[in-house]
């Protein structure tokens, strides 16, 4: 199931077919032809994938299952959406052929992802509502785009002004009267964490893009300007219902509830000891690398630790910034993350040290690495199993080891001779072998601590 992050991949793609190159967080910053300072070629990155080996399938794991008239509703709302945006989209309609184009393109994102969600069956249904927000965002999207091209905008503007207050106040009145309750026992307290993580994060997502600083529509907004932002207030709107919904099919299936906020803070209490009790690299400092690793680095080498301890310090920020938000399920989820990241940087540390990473020579190096980083995820798949914040975490590392692959896949899509730089990638897999391999004892760090609280 690949479903969450599917968005992320696709924005991917569009923003390389208008550079050529990009940045994904927490994946590769990309850079493929050769600035002279590589001895790759495309052939070399066609060999890195050329045994054909695979990465576990990624899981997003599902914390509770949602009706099926729940999906029925949100893609009823689509159609609704979609009704009076036509097809094909005609010059005579829309003679603006970027505004032409911004329509259609958020018609049929709508519905793709109307039809993904359409086929969800099983666990699947838990993405599958999740995906109706993204369908009926780029649903309004279109539709207002369309109909401010010959009304009023002062009236249109004024009135989603006006539901965007009320929906990002409604939004954060949900994030922020959560009441952590569920059952208490194993399995079950694990799923709990993961639930109350993705609700928050969700929710947070959904108010944040509706906040001043994101939500801009005003006199001097565009016909799309206007139509995204009322495909903005739309994903508040679905956001809110979709978690309204899961909170009631998770309170159905829990049959013991209880209050879990001592148990979460007690965890979260160690986490943050464990953050403070260790002094993490910062690359302002001149002298970062004095004490972290033995002799003089590479640029490249350096690169690739400076890239594998810079989320050690997010996650860490992260943790800290959600507890002073009351966001209990977001600090639990940084704590998971912590754990990983941190463990993971004291791999690459050690493995610098110790000789066993450098600057990458050949196509062998990276392929043996990416092969390690394989290895390490079918063992941690194996060992994660449960709907978890510990499996969610496997799945985004997942992630960037799928991105990582279609990186090195552009880069081979050159001309065989033409010289391409695989540096990045090759530090990429790196890391995220070393997070992969991290995993399973970071997991299981995190679940003593809930079980000991």
């Amino acid at each position: 199931m690949r479903g969450d992050g599917r968005s992320h991949r696709r924005q991917f793609l569009v923003g390389l077919a208008a550079t050529g190159s990009a940045a994904l967080a927490g994946c590769s910053a990309l850079s493929w032809i050769d600035d002279g300072g590589s001895s790759f070629t495309a052939a070399d990155a066609a060999d890195v994938l050329a045994d054909g080996t695979e990465a576990p399938e990624i899981e997003w794991p599902a914390p509770v299952v949602p009706a099926s008239d729940a999906i029925d509703d949100g893609l009823e709302r689509v159609e609704t959406l979609l009704a009076d945006v036509p097809d094909p989209l005609e010059a005579e309609t829309v003679p603006n052929g970027v505004v032409r184009q911004s329509i259609g393109e958020r018609r049929d994102e709508a519905r793709d992802r109307r039809d993904e969600a359409a086929a969800a069956t099983g666990d699947d249904r838990y993405r599958a509502l999740r995906t109706t927000r993204e369908a009926r965002d780029a649903a309004r999207a279109a539709t207002t785009t369309l109909d401010a091209i010959d009304a009023e905008n002062e009236a249109i503007i004024a009135d989603l002004r006006e539901e965007r207050t009320e929906t990002r106040s409604s939004v954060r009145d949900r994030l922020e009267s959560i009441a952590y309750r569920g059952d208490g026992a194993g399995d079950e307290l694990l799923r709990a964490a993961l639930f109350y993580a993705r609700r928050e994060s969700d929710l947070r997502r959904a108010a944040d893009r509706l906040g001043r600083n994101r939500w801009e529509v005003d006199g001097d907004a565009t016909v799309i300007d206007i139509g995204d932002g009322a495909g903005a207030v739309e994903f508040g709107t679905a956001t809110r219902t979709v978690w309204e919904h899961l909170a009631e099919r998770f309170d159905e299936r829990t049959d013991e509830s209880t209050d879990l906020t001592p148990v979460f803070e007690a965890a979260l209490e160690a986490s943050t000891e464990r953050v403070e009790s260790i002094i993490i690299p910062d690359r302002s400092d001149e002298d970062w690398l004095d004490g972290i690793v033995d002799g003089e680095l590479d640029q490249h080498t350096e690169q690739v630790l400076w890239r594998t301890v810079d989320p050690v310090s997010s996650a860490g920020d992260g943790l800290n910034r959600a507890i002073e938000d009351g966001n209990t399920g977001i600090a639990l989820y940084e704590a998971v993350r912590f754990e990983v990241l941190y463990r993971a940087f004291e791999r690459m540390r050690g493995r610098i040290d110790g000789g066993t990473l450098a600057t990458p020579e050949s196509a062998a190096e990276l392929r043996a690495e990416r092969t390690a980083a394989i290895e390490a995820a079918d063992a941690a798949a194996s060992s994660v199993t449960e709907p978890s914040i510990g499996a969610y975490v496997l799945a985004e590392t997942l992630r960037s080891l799928e991105w990582t692959d279609e990186s090195v896949r552009r880069a081979a899509d050159n001309d065989p001779e033409v010289g391409v730089s695989l540096f990045t990638e090759y530090g990429d897999y790196a890391r995220i072998r070393a997070q992969l391999e991290a995993l399973p004892n970071a997991v299981e760090t995190f679940r003593e601590r809930l079980r000991s609280a």
